[in-house]
C-alpha cells in the first residue's frame, strides 16, 4: 500500500474507532461541566437559528447582575449578552454539525483534532529517526492509549490545540534541523498555527513563547556545513520574529470575530484573568501543580500513588536489564490497580499517570543508540530535533502550571492544561522505548492502554449518571429548581431552559435569601431546592419545606432535593 493510501486508511480507521467509542457515552452527559456550557450554547443557537452564544437569563429582570444565573461561570458582557463559552472558532464548526446531527455529530470536531495530532506525532517520530514500523506503533499509541482518546469523545478544543501546536513544532523541526524551509516562511507558518491554537487554548501562548526562544537558539547552534555563525544567528532571529508576526494574524481575526458576534473580547479577557491570578495563593498553586503533574486522582493519597508510579516507571525505562525493567513495569501496574481498588473509578488528573509513555522520556531518552541510524549526520539531526522537542515540552511545563486556571486541577483528565507537554514527551518516550527490548515497550504501552481504558469506562459511567440525574430533576413537577451545587445545571447543559434554574454560587454574593427574593418577585409559589447531602441546610425566607428525597449523582455523591412552598 502506498504511503498516502496507508495514511488515509489509518486516519479513517482511527476516526471510525472514535465514532464507535462515542456510542458508549450518553449524549446528555459529559466529561466535565465546560462541555455542558458549550452544549447549552449550541442548543440555544440551534433554537434561534443564528450564531450568537447569548444564553439569555429567565430571571434577568429580578437579578440583573446574574449572581443566580443557572449556568455557572456565565459572564454578562457590556453588550448585554450572557456568555458561557471562551472560544468561538471550534464552537462555530461544532454548531454546524450539531444542527445536522445533534451532539454526537459535533464530536467530529474533537475527533478530527485527535486524528490530526496523531499524524503530527507520526511526523515527529520519523524526524527523531524512529523506524517506520515503530513510528506507526507510536501513531496508534497516541490515538488509542493516551488522553487524546478521552478528549476525542467529549466536546473540548484540547485535541485541536494539540494538533495545531504539534504541527507547528513539526514545521520548526523542518526549519531548524532539516533546513527544508526558509526561516521566514517556516517561522511564519509555525506562528500562524500557534496563534490559531491560542484562539482556543490560553496555554498556547506559553508554548509559542518557549518555542519562539528555543527554535532560534538551536538554529543558531545547529548549522549546516559551511554556514557562517553570523548568518545562523540572523536566521534564528528571523524565525523568532516571523513566529510572533504569524501568530498575530489568527489572534487579530479572532478578536474581530468576537467583537462582531459577542460585542466584546472573550479570549483576551480569559488571558488577562489568567495573568492576574499568577502568583496568588502560592501554597494552593503548589498543591494543584502536584495534582496536574503527578496525581492518580485529586487527593493527597492520589498524589502519593502518582509519585510512586512515576518513580517506578522512570526506573523501568532507565534499566538495561530487561527482567528488572519488566518487573518494574509490573510494579507500576500494581500501583494503578491498588489505587483504583481503594478509590474506584474517577479522574486521573496527572500528566505522568495518564501519559504513561511520557515518563519513559525521563528514564530512557539519554540511552538512545546512534547506531540505529545509517549516517552520523542523520543521528545529529535526530538529536537536535529531540533537543528542540524536549526544550519546548519541559520549559513550558512549569510556566503553564504556575499560570493555570485555579480550582480545576482535580476534575480533569491527564493534566488538560499540559496536554501538549504530555504529547511531546510521549513522542520522545516512545522514541526512547524503541531502543529497549520488546517486553518493555509492550509493558509501557499496556499500562497506557489500561489507564486510558479506565478513562473510557469513567466517561461512560459519568455521562450516563449525569444524564439520569438531570432527567430525574427534569421530571419533577416544580417548574423552578434552585441549586446549591454550582456545577449541576452546567452539567445538564443538554437540556438547558427546559426547567427554570437558579444557581447559588460559592461566593457570598448569592445567598438563599437572594434566590427567595427573585422567586417572590417572579411570582413563583413552589420550587425544588437541590443540595449535596451532608452540606448545610438551605433556608429560603418566605417559603417552607414540604417534603424531601434523595438522588444519586455519582458513586459517593448524593443530592437532597427538597420541595418548598410559599408560606401563608
Amino acid at each position: 500500500m502506498s504511503g498516502w493510501r496507508r495514511s488515509a486508511a489509518a486516519g479513517l480507521l482511527l476516526l471510525a474507532i472514535y465514532v464507535g467509542l462515542s456510542f458508549l457515552n450518553s449524549p446528555r452527559g459529559f466529561l466535565g461541566t465546560d462541555t455542558g456550557g458549550k452544549v447549552a450554547t449550541m442548543k440555544v443557537m440551534t433554537e434561534r437559528g443564528r450564531f450568537d452564544p447569548d444564553l439569555g437569563y429567565w430571571a434577568e429582570e429580578w437579578d440583573p447582575d446574574g449572581s443566580l444565573h443557572p449556568i455557572g461561570y456565565t459572564s454578562h458582557t457590556a453588550s448585554g449578552k450572557w456568555v458561557n463559552v471562551t472560544t468561538l472558532p471550534a464552537l462555530w464548526v461544532g454548531w454546524q454539525l450539531y444542527r445536522v446531527g445533534g451532539y454526537r455529530a459535533s464530536l467530529l470536531v474533537p475527533m478530527a483534532g485527535a486524528v490530526a495530532a496523531c499524524f503530527a506525532g507520526l511526523a515527529l517520530l520519523r524526524r527523531l529517526g524512529v523506524g517506520e514500523r515503530h513510528a506507526w506503533h507510536g501513531f496508534w499509541l497516541l490515538g488509542l492509549a493516551s488522553p487524546l482518546t478521552i478528549y476525542a469523545l467529549d466536546f473540548w478544543e484540547h485535541t485541536l490545540g494539540v494538533a495545531l501546536m504539534a504541527w507547528a513544532i513539526v514545521l520548526l523541526v523542518d526549519v531548524v534541523v532539516r533546513r527544508r524551509r526558509t526561516p521566514l516562511l517556516g517561522g511564519a507558518l509555525a506562528g500562524l498555527l500557534f496563534g490559531a491554537a491560542a484562539t482556543m487554548r490560553t496555554e498556547s501562548l506559553v508554548y509559542l513563547a518557549v518555542a519562539g526562544l528555543a527554535a532560534p537558539l538551536i538554529y543558531a547552534t545547529f548549522g549546516s556545513p559551511g554556514g557562517s555563525k553570523r548568518a545562523q544567528m540572523a536566521g534564528g532571529g528571523v524565525i523568532g520574529a516571523a513566529m510572533a508576526a504569524g501568530a498575530l494574524l489568527p489572534l487579530g481575526l479572532n478578536e474581530l470575530l468576537e467583537r462582531d458576534v459577542v460585542g466584546a473580547t472573550v479570549r483576551a479577557s480569559r488571558v488577562a484573568g489568567t495573568a492576574l491570578g499568577f502568583g496568588q495563593d502560592a501554597s494552593g498553586r503548589l498543591r494543584e501543580a502536584m495534582v496536574t503533574v503527578l496525581a492518580l486522582e485529586g487527593t493527597s493519597v492520589g498524589i502519593f500513588f502518582g509519585v510512586l508510579l512515576v518513580a517506578v516507571l522512570i526506573y523501568a525505562a532507565s534499566r538495561r536489564d530487561t527482567g528488572v525493567a519488566v518487573a518494574a513495569v509490573v510494579g507500576g501496574a500494581g500501583v494503578v490497580v491498588v489505587r483504583f481498588v481503594i478509590g474506584g473509578l474517577g479522574f486521573v488528573p496527572g500528566l505522568g499517570p495518564a501519559w504513561m509513555t511520557a515518563v519513559a522520556a525521563a528514564g530512557g531518552l539519554g540511552r538512545r543508540r546512534r547506531g540505529r541510524l545509517a549516517h552520523a549526520a542523520d543521528a545529529d539531526a535526530a538529536a537536535a530535533a529531540a533537543r528542540l522537542v524536549a526544550a519546548i515540552a519541559v520549559v513550558a511545563l512549569p510556566i503553564v502550571v504556575a499560570t493555570q486556571f485555579r480550582g480545576g486541577a482535580g476534575p480533569q483528565w491527564g493534566g488538560r492544561y499540559l496536554l501538549v507537554s504530555g504529547f511531546l514527551l510521549t513522542v520522545l518516550g516512545w522514541a526512547a522505548l524503541t531502543e529497549r527490548p520488546r517486553p518493555v515497550r509492550v509493558g509501557f504501552a499496556s499500562l497506557a492502554a489500561g489507564v486510558t481504558a479506565m478513562g473510557l469506562v469513567w466517561l461512560a459511567v459519568r455521562s450516563h449518571a449525569v444524564d439520569g440525574t438531570i432527567a430525574d430533576l427534569e421530571r419533577r413537577p416544580e417548574r423552578v429548581l434552585v441549586s446549591d451545587v454550582y456545577f449541576l445545571a452546567r452539567e445538564g447543559g443538554a437540556t438547558y431552559a427546559v426547567k427554570r434554574w437558579l444557581t447559588l454560587s460559592p461566593a457570598p454574593d448569592a445567598r438563599p435569601a437572594d434566590a427567595a427574593n427573585v422567586l417572590t418577585d417572579a411570582g413563583v409559589d413552589r420550587f425544588a431546592a437541590v443540595a449535596l447531602v451532608g452540606e448545610r441546610p438551605l433556608m429560603f425566607p418566605g417559603f417552607e419545606p414540604v417534603d424531601a428525597d434523595h438522588l444519586r449523582l455519582f458513586d459517593g455523591v448524593d443530592l437532597r432535593v427538597t420541595t418548598w412552598s410559599r408560606t401563608g
